[in-house]
């Protein structure tokens, strides 16, 4: 059931935009609350009382459907949690608009709709731009659909509830920032590991596993140079000004991602079957 709950969800993902349907306005006004009638608490444990309730009542749910009707509903809810938790905004399509801006040859409204979707800086310098972008693609593919299924995969749809929320509250101006931003690190660790060795297996080996080995018992801070370390390393592109800037580098990081799942899948199957 592990398998197609991750293979249904991340087939929707990939081909289908329904990130319309994740509407997470009720947690931040849930989390804003808790925060201002609790204001005196530690922010660590304003952020375990936002996070921990929701998770156990869907493990509760989880566990209470199981073998009712055969488990039908249970994968059903599976796929409901862990489409609602990926995102929140869906990756592919927004990397589809943000190529096409590229492609419109207005560096600036590209920039600046890059900026707005990943949040992100980026320099004006063509070569460190499409650096920078590529970065950010390999960061945002592990936060907003790798790691959902890495917990959900060990931990069941509460593990993707867990994640999700919390990277929800990292929010600016929220006043468990700080703690949630730590607290999502440590649930990287382990996710970031994975995927960047699965980034070996999808590109150039011997270059990913160099930055792999380097970079596997180093600290949760350094979570996101692996990511791009190890993405670049993937598609033989070890220096930034070998980037091409004619928005290949973008089409090869999708290509790359792509393979990155796909052979996912195939391990996950290999384990379910043994």
């Amino acid at each position: 059931m592990t398998f197609i709950i991750t293979l249904v969800s991340l087939v929707i993902e990939r081909f289908f935009d329904w990130s319309h349907i994740r509407q997470w306005r009720w947690f931040m006004r849930y989390q804003a609350w808790l925060g201002m009638r609790f204001s005196a608490w530690s922010s660590y444990l304003i952020l375990g009382f936002s996070v921990l309730p929701l998770v156990f009542i869907v493990a509760a749910i989880n566990f209470f459907l199981t073998g009712v009707l055969f488990g039908v509903f249970k994968l059903l809810f599976g796929i409901l949690v862990v489409m609602y938790c990926m995102g929140p905004n869906n990756f592919w399509a927004q990397i589809y608009v943000c190529v096409t801006e590229m492609h419109k040859e207005d560096p600036r409204a590209a920039m600046e709709k890059i900026q707005e979707v990943f949040g992100v800086s980026l320099p004006t310098d063509a070569q460190a731009f499409h650096h920078a972008f590529t970065n950010a693609m390999f960061i945002e593919g592990n936060r907003r659909v790798f790691a959902v299924l890495f917990w959900f995969i060990l931990l069941g749809p509460a593990g993707s509830v867990l994640y999700r929320l919390v990277d929800l509250c990292k929010a600016k101006g929220i006043a468990v920032t700080q703690a949630a931003e730590k607290a999502d690190r440590l649930l990287d660790w382990l996710p970031v590991r994975a995927y960047t060795f699965f980034f070996a297996l999808a590109g150039h080996f011997t270059q990913v596993i160099r930055h792999w080995r380097m970079g596997f018992f180093a600290a949760p801070v350094a979570n996101d140079a692996l990511i791009t370390q190890s993405g670049v390393a993937a598609l033989d592109v070890l220096e930034a000004e070998r980037i091409p800037e004619d928005g290949t580098a973008e089409q090869e990081t999708l290509s790359l991602l792509d393979r990155v799942f796909v052979i996912g899948l195939v391990v996950l199957a290999i384990v379910v079957l043994v």
